[in-house]
């Protein structure tokens, strides 16, 4: 309700266009039904005819910015074409739609975490279900809906497998889950699935080969990042750097195409010194960014308001915080994919609009982090709490 009073306009808004553009495939199923199935399932190989009975029609599906950095669009719109199988068109039941999806991937998420955090598991449920970034834009008719479904059940399913290798039903369903699920991250947002691949690989190695979770998640990246230098070699165009070159200048282009009222001063990157010396400001942009004075708009307010209560929050912690971790590899899975996912972002995205919706999941990724750091009986029995009781 809130998104539809502030983004009138179903030319532009996200909710509306993609929920319009799947009207155009929907329709086939009267006409055509097998096209239909092959639109919805991406079976659709015979591109010319596709596109001049469909296509070419839709507003949204092709892109202005278009790179190898997969973001696609083209599933919020088959999406929207398969509940209308049984919401004969009216938009309020593809909403409930999207957000039983999202809360269920919520619920997973906090499933996923549970076992860490048996002591805390209120506190946990607190933290991944009433982020207000991640409930907003996890109720609407976007990406996110699905993404929160994916992570969830992707993360459930994770530390399943690792704590069992031994070959039964469990464990197929299991990596048929992963997957599935990865794929859909991969086919939904492209820098989710990047940013988890170092945790996902310090998390094994810390598992399975080594002790010291610092160490085991430190080799995880030096490897990767000597991967990402190898595949330069190899290839100028596919590998991790240009990849991210090219995904900045799609958001350039995409802003010198349309109005765009929180642009960042961004510098456009060359080459790889230009990436890794915008590091700091990158950081900055994603986790200190937007600062009230910069609240161009009611989200952007809501999220320096967001901001401000994480703060807050990593005040508590800093004079409240344990001796010790039961669990430090989730920490630092956790912390990790929280600066992974910041650097991603504040490097291709060079407006704070932007910014402020694909953050969320570092804010509940760093969130977490946070927690597993919280001694909360220390909090209880402090004057902080009493007072605060009172």
């Amino acid at each position: 309700m809130i998104y539809t009073y502030y983004y009138t306009d179903r030319v532009t808004s996200d909710v509306f266009k993609y929920f319009d553009d799947s009207k155009i495939l929907f329709d086939s199923i009267k006409s055509n039904p097998i096209d239909f199935f092959q639109m919805l399932f991406g079976l659709d190989f015979n591109t010319a005819y596709f596109h001049e009975h469909y296509y070419s029609k839709m507003g949204y599906w092709y892109r202005v910015n278009n790179s190898n950095f997969l973001s696609d669009t083209h599933i919020m719109i088959r999406f929207n074409m398969f509940v209308r199988l049984f919401s004969f068109g009216f938009y309020h039941i593809h909403n409930v739609f999207i957000n039983f999806v999202s809360l269920v991937g919520l619920v997973a998420i906090y499933k996923a975490f549970l076992p860490f955090f048996q002591s805390t598991k209120k506190i946990l449920f607190l933290t991944i279900c009433f982020i207000p970034s991640l409930l907003f834009w996890g109720s609407g008719l976007l990406k996110e809906g699905i993404i929160i479904f994916a992570l969830g059940f992707f993360l459930i399913h994770f530390f399943k497998l690792l704590e069992s290798f031994k070959l039964s039903k469990s464990w197929l369903k299991s990596w048929v889950i992963l997957f599935v699920t990865a794929l859909l991250m991969v086919f939904t947002k492209m820098n989710i699935i990047v940013a988890l691949i170092p945790c996902l690989l310090g998390y094994v190695i810390h598992k399975k080969r080594m002790n010291n979770a610092l160490l085991s998640y430190g080799i995880a990246v030096f490897l990767l990042i000597g991967i990402s230098f190898l595949m330069l070699l190899f290839s100028e165009n596919y590998n991790p750097f240009s990849l991210l070159i090219n995904k900045q200048q799609d958001f350039i282009y995409l802003m010198e195409k349309v109005d765009v009222g929180s642009a960042i001063n961004q510098p456009k990157f060359n080459s790889i010194s230009d990436v890794f010396l915008y590091f700091p400001e990158a950081l900055i942009n994603v986790l200190l960014r937007p600062f009230f004075w910069e609240s161009y708009s009611v989200f952007t307010l809501f999220s320096a308001l967001e901001n401000s209560l994480f703060f807050i929050l990593l005040f508590v912690v800093l004079f409240f915080r344990k001796k010790s971790m039961a669990h430090p590899s989730i920490f630092y899975f956790c912390l990790l994919y929280a600066i992974t996912s910041a650097l991603i972002i504040g490097l291709t995205t060079p407006i704070m609009g932007a910014i402020v919706r694909y953050k969320i999941f570092t804010t509940l990724f760093l969130l977490i982090a946070l927690l597993m750091l919280l001694d909360v009986e220390k909090l209880k029995n402090s004057w902080f709490f009493i007072i605060f009781k009172k």
